[in-house]
């Protein structure tokens, strides 16, 4: 190796110097799938080509590593869970029924309408893509959603208690405020109703003696929103059989996040609520939730 001569190391340190103010801007990357309104494809053949086109293999590939994902988390077990990406005006991928998460292969990826009908993949479409559909169909923010069975929060869906508010930021930006929504037969279209309705208002669904539902702008996003339930449910119940008592962070505080989340692009409804409202976290049922103030 040949030694950076005396001179040679002062000039670079000179320049250097100089040049310190210097600094890069980068971008987020652009993580939602876009498409242009009205091009969706209509005859078998356009279908096809769209279905076997580049942009759509990369996304069932991506819907295959999300899978993997849940599955190595332990949010899945069996042939449970189910992913959607909406990727047209009435157009949207599926994970297929009866098949592990973990061990999915783009092929097995389907393409549905939003009335449930199959138009590409080799494999049936899973039952429960009705209840994803009923959510992308009243809220077109929602590109993506995730189904999956995560231990503690679907803890908290089987004993019908929502994490209180206010006590993780990331919890409370991600989420926002948590929905119940109360247990109707999965693949039903009276589960599809009653979740669908539940969504309008929260991002994060817990299900009724069944599991959590999420929805996001993208597929990741979306994935992102199944670890955020988990992990609050995880710490608060973790948290109440440490202490009788948790602390919220106040109300200017919570104000904070909201603002924080609705910066992002996330709507929140509880942007018009009442301070009283804000943190109400009597229906907690497991420990005393204290308001820093």
């Amino acid at each position: 190796m040949n030694a950076v001569s005396p001179i040679k190391a002062k000039k670079i340190d000179k320049k250097s110097t100089s040049d310190s103010n210097w600094k890069i801007t980068p971008e987020l990357p652009k993580l939602e799938f876009e498409w242009e309104k009205g091009s969706d494809p209509v005859t078998r053949t356009e279908v096809e080509l769209f279905y076997k086109s580049k942009a759509i293999k990369k996304l069932r590939k991506d819907i295959c590593t999300a899978g993997r994902r849940l599955w190595e988390r332990g949010y899945v077990d069996g042939n449970g869970g189910n992913i959607t990406v909406r990727v047209g005006d009435n157009l949207v991928l599926c994970t297929p029924t009866l098949i592990s998460k973990g061990l999915m292969k783009p092929k097995d990826i389907c393409l549905i309408d939003l009335d449930g009908n199959q138009k590409a993949g080799h494999r049936p479409r899973t039952s429960e893509a009705l209840t994803h559909l009923a959510i992308m169909r009243r809220m077109p923010a929602a590109k993506a959603c995730v189904h999956a069975h995560p231990p503690h929060g679907t803890a908290f869906a089987i004993a019908s208690i929502v994490p209180p508010t206010g006590v993780i930021p990331e919890a409370d930006i991600f989420l926002g405020q948590m929905g119940l929504a109360k247990y109707e037969t999965p693949g039903s279209p009276e589960n599809a109703e009653v979740i669908g309705e539940t969504a309008i208002d929260h991002q994060a669904v817990l299900m009724e003696n069944h599991g959590v539902i999420v929805w996001g702008s993208h597929l990741e996003d979306a994935y992102w929103k199944m670890e955020n339930v988990e992990a609050i449910c995880q710490t608060v119940m973790v948290a109440t059989t440490v202490s009788p008592e948790i602390s919220c962070v106040g109300i200017e505080k919570a104000k904070d996040m909201i603002a924080i989340r609705q910066k992002l692009g996330m709507y929140d409804k509880r942007a018009n609520w009442s301070d009283d409202e804000l943190l109400q976290n009597d229906y907690y049922k497991k420990a005393k939730v204290v308001n820093r103030r």
